[in-house]
């Protein structure tokens, strides 16, 4: 499960791109298709649920005390009909793990369905009531600073699986689950990832969680100060360089990966458009390749590239990278001593890295300037009056 973390946030896979085709010919496809799992939903009293709710991502997306939350359900949102009948027919966008929500009547159920035996047509489900999980997160380094937690985001596991997600929360997370054993994750802009593990019993409506105090994340702690070297790197696509060396520009370092839909469809390209912005004497731009773990890893700079083969053609337009970037070697670390190993690299664990992809900007003295999204018109003007106050 704590895989799963570096997708938080996010979710972004390669075929992330592959998401956005009409909903008209999914539904075309999905009409054609035999399900491959059919769920029956009932109550306590055996009586089928109607109007209850399940969909390929399943997420608390906002919370007001008065209205509750908000929620989320993906692509391929689906309701139990008038018989409690829920048919699934994208086995690959399921995940294996089943969660299903009746806002009005606060019934949940939860139940991974990847290990069951596929004879159990439908595979009856009770739905029981819900337990209100509240979460909050602070962090005492941060308060030391002067500085918030920013954005937190987390996901709930059951059965080593996720089953529910929350973001846009503030600084508490929320999630709404059955009796049962749960293991929830936090993670954000300025925070190390932690877990927590909690036991919900029968008959429980709330649960307020003990507040976690959670670590900063390094490239936080080292705005103002040198930036750290890069180290433990497999090889170099171009020239290799060291920060060092680069006293006198502002430097970009981007953590991406190939696997990594945002990195490849916005993150790449937006440097391709900063290059041809910048003089090189100005600014330079940094590649840092991270893996998610052992399946996405890749083992050279040109394996890197041949699984960038189809976005090099179709999203970069034949475009090549050509500034210098490290392919880090991959390892499971802890962000901090005795912590949980989130992190996949050395650099990752440097910088504090946990979301991808992510830009540090370093200034002219080779002191850590921050972490900046270029999307965000404030942002990028930030890295123009850098780069331009000499």
């Amino acid at each position: 499960m704590r895989r799963c973390l570096i997708l938080l946030m996010l979710m972004c896979l390669l075929n992330v791109t592959q998401l956005a085709l009409a909903d008209e010919i999914q539904k075309e496809v999905v009409a054609e298709s035999q399900p491959f799992l059919t769920v029956q939903l009932v109550d306590e009293t055996g009586k089928p649920v109607a109007g209850a709710q399940t969909g390929m991502v399943v997420m608390v997306n906002g919370y007001d005390r008065q209205q509750g939350a908000k929620w989320t359900f993906g692509h391929f949102e689906e309701k139990s009909d008038a018989e409690g009948i829920i048919r699934l027919h994208n086995k690959d966008k399921y995940r294996g793990m089943f969660y299903a929500r009746h806002a009005e009547r606060g019934l949940v159920a939860v139940k991974r369905t990847d290990l069951l035996d596929e004879s159990q047509s439908p595979l009856v489900l009770t739905m029981l009531p819900e337990c209100h999980v509240s979460w909050t997160i602070r962090s005492s380094q941060l308060e030391q600073i002067g500085k918030g937690t920013g954005a937190i985001r987390g996901f709930c596991g059951a059965e080593n699986m996720t089953c529910l997600w929350c973001s846009q929360t503030g600084s508490t997370l929320h999630f709404y689950l059955p009796p049962g054993k749960y293991t929830l994750v936090a993670a954000g802009e300025t925070i190390c990832p932690i877990e927590k593990t909690i036991e919900i019993e029968v008959g429980r409506t709330s649960h307020d969680v003990e507040a976690a105090d959670a670590p900063a994340l390094n490239w936080v702690l080292l705005e103002g100060k040198p930036a750290p070297e890069i180290v433990d790197i497999q090889e170099w696509k171009n020239e290799p360089v060291k920060l060092s060396q680069l006293k006198g520009k502002v430097v970009l370092l981007e953590f991406w990966g190939w696997w990594c839909g945002p990195c490849v469809v916005h993150g790449i390209p937006e440097l391709f458009r900063l290059r041809e912005e910048f003089s090189q004497d100005d600014l330079a731009i940094i590649g840092v390749h991270v893996s998610h773990g052992v399946d996405d890893e890749v083992d050279s700079i040109r394996e890197m590239d041949e699984k960038l083969s189809q976005v090099r053609e179709k999203v970069w337009k034949g475009q090549q990278i050509d500034f210098p970037v490290a392919l880090t070697r991959n390892r499971k670390l802890a962000f901090t001593p005795g912590g949980d190993s989130f992190a996949f690299s050395r650099m990752s664990v440097a910088y504090g890295i946990n979301q991808f992809p992510t830009l540090i900007v370093i200034d002219r003295q080779g002191n850590v300037f921050g972490n900046l999204t270029l999307s965000k018109k404030e942002d990028r003007e930030k890295l123009k009056q850098l780069i331009e106050s000499k």
